[in-house]
């Protein structure tokens, strides 16, 4: 049995240690809420592989995806749009503006803010603001029973410039395209997936990283068919239940082997036989019958035998 466990360990080790130090293209596609979080992200819990450095999402409540920025904090996933490689997000308490006044700091993330835009917020009274106001964005989150919060691009303020002189001047704040309702929008560059997701049926995959430093760097990325990626996980599934069942042939036959192995020694060998000592086994000499039929000699007073010249044999019986 210990010949066959070696075997059994050199085997698997030549079938799985290379799969295992070889170029991964897995993909690992997983929804939180109706959410579909696939390549380049990836969920915390989730294997490094699944996703790209830096793209991490954790799945609030089993409903929420979240960003989690390094130095602005916390925002709940609206949209991802993997084809032009953009994210929608948004404050937890939907309320984006707030935000941009606590200032948006995107360094240590792979994310940038395109088509940044100028926008100045006044802080209005009710009656100061007329109902229907082109460009002008009603920020509700930051408003009030008796005053408004709106938001004005700064390029169209001079075609305000009445709210200038009754509003408040809140600040101006250079933002991304936002929505109150969705938040706002950023884009990333790295990994650049396009051409992939360009075709039908393409996923983005990473093929090959290294570990420098403890750090895990990509160095390159391949397009994958998804119908390929259900292929290979079939046949996967396929090799190894014939792995399986080999491995159980050769445990059986090594069984039986070894069964067989050891009838044969205790043919060869047999069981030692102590045949019980009789009573008989200890007596010597002649029994009592054979002793009677000898003749009997009577010796005189001299001890002496006598010649066989002499005439004084006497036969008698016991």
């Amino acid at each position: 049995m210990a010949l066959f466990q070696i075997f059994f360990f050199v085997v698997f080790s030549f079938i799985f240690l290379p799969v295992r130090s070889s170029t991964r293209t897995e993909v690992c596609p997983v929804f939180c809420g109706d959410k579909l979080i696939r390549f380049p992200f990836r969920l915390s819990n989730q294997p490094d592989r699944c996703g790209y450095p830096r793209f991490n999402l954790t799945c609030k409540n089993q409903t929420k995806p979240i960003l989690t920025l390094p130095f602005s904090g916390e925002f709940i996933v609206e949209n991802i749009d993997y084809l032009y490689q953009s994210i929608w997000i948004n404050d937890p308490d939907y309320c984006i503006p707030r935000r941009f006044f606590k200032g948006l700091n995107l360094s240590g993330t792979p994310f940038e803010a395109q088509d940044l835009e100028s926008y100045v917020f006044l802080n209005c009274s009710n009656g100061a603001i007329p109902k229907q106001l082109p460009q002008v964005r009603y920020i509700s989150c930051l408003s009030g029973e008796t005053f408004s919060v709106i938001a004005i691009p700064a390029n169209r303020l001079d075609e305000y410039r009445s709210l200038s002189w009754t509003c408040m001047n809140i600040g101006k704040v250079l933002v991304p395209p936002w929505d109150p309702n969705y938040g706002m929008r950023l884009t990333w560059n790295e990994p650049d997936c396009l051409s992939c997701e360009m075709a039908v049926g393409i996923a983005c995959s990473r093929v090959i990283r290294v570990w420098i430093s403890g750090a895990p760097v990509v160095l390159a990325l391949v397009c994958i068919p998804r119908s390929a990626i259900i292929g290979i996980s079939f046949g996967v599934g396929i090799f190894l239940i014939c792995v399986l069942r080999l491995v159980c042939h050769l445990r059986r036959k090594a069984n039986n082997i070894y069964t067989d192995y050891q009838q044969h020694n205790l043919e060869i060998s047999g069981p030692a036989v102590v045949r019980p000592r009789s009573a008989t086994d200890d007596a010597k000499g002649l029994d009592g019958p054979s002793i009677k039929a000898y003749p009997i000699t009577l010796l005189g007073e001299s001890r002496r035998l006598p010649r066989p010249s002499d005439n004084t044999l006497l036969n008698m019986s016991l």
